[in-house]
């Protein structure tokens, strides 16, 4: 992974949004792009923004408002949904729980998808 890039990379993924339920999408060139961008952030920066992604600002807020509130808990509040096997490896990861490369990452999280 380099790390003599700039900024941070911003990258419109729009064209991922507007065509994510079209069977062809593999084929647009205009969304390989985006994918190049992405693996691109991901392979230099290690991160990236995006915009073009639909969602709304109130609930961008809210979200960054509950996430504050979560982190800011005592240990043991936040230990109530720790990730497990059990959990399907949702929920939250102390400082140094997570491993990349075999090595410690120096955040909590909290893990979830769908």
């Amino acid at each position: 992974m380099g790390s003599d890039f700039k900024a941070i990379p911003l990258i419109d993924i729009s064209p991922l949004v507007e065509k994510i339920d079209d069977p062809a999408m593999a084929g647009d060139e205009g969304l390989l792009d985006v994918v190049r961008m992405l693996d691109d952030a991901c392979r230099e920066a290690g991160f990236f923004y995006v915009k073009g992604h639909g969602i709304s600002e109130p609930l961008m807020t809210e979200v960054r408002d509950v996430t504050r509130k979560f982190f800011q808990l005592p240990r043991e509040e936040k230990l109530k949904i720790k990730m497990t096997p059990q959990s399907g490896y949702r929920g939250y990861q102390r400082v140094g729980e997570n491993v990349t490369k075999g090595k410690p990452d120096m955040h909590e999280a909290i893990d979830l998808n769908h």
